[in-house]
């Protein structure tokens, strides 16, 4: 696909959309992979929106864009490998294209599951027994509100 939106009817182009667009696909993102977790995430809410300071991407030239991205921690889970199984099923509903899933064998590191979203944001997963790491990279967008810290 190239930069211009190919005759799609109501598709932007990679980095037409919004600033709050992307932010909400973002958060709704961290959101679902969170409940469909399997355990809890102490310092996440989704009804906290403020102080998120968005990172340089590239659209058409390097760091011509912005995106929004966090990682948080959350409890342990007995078993990585059905909760990458279940997530990796759960991300597939969703038209997610399913990347990498590492696994060293020790299941005191767990293992980690890779996804992009139909629209390109990259999604993490990696549950442990010890804890628990969700990390979430957002859509690149060239608005210029996307530079500004969310309230």
């Amino acid at each position: 696909m190239n930069s211009t939106n190919d005759g799609q009817q109501g598709e932007p182009g990679p980095g037409e959309r919004s600033a709050e667009e992307v932010f909400t696909d973002f958060m709704d993102a961290m959101e679902d992979t969170v409940q469909q977790s399997g355990t809890t995430w102490p310092g996440w809410d989704r009804n906290d929106t403020a102080d998120y300071v968005s990172e340089p991407c590239g659209v058409h030239a390097r760091a011509d864009g912005r995106l929004y991205q966090r990682q948080i921690e959350g409890g342990p889970i007995d078993d990585p490998a059905a909760a990458v199984d279940r997530m990796k099923a759960h991300w597939e509903s969703k038209g997610y294209k399913i990347g990498n899933i590492f696994d060293d064998g020790d299941p005191a590191t767990g293992v980690q599951i890779n996804a992009r979203t139909p629209r390109g944001m990259l999604v993490q997963f990696s549950p442990t027994p010890n804890g628990s790491l969700i990390m979430v990279m957002g859509e690149c967008t060239l608005d210029p509100a996307a530079r500004k810290k969310t309230t």
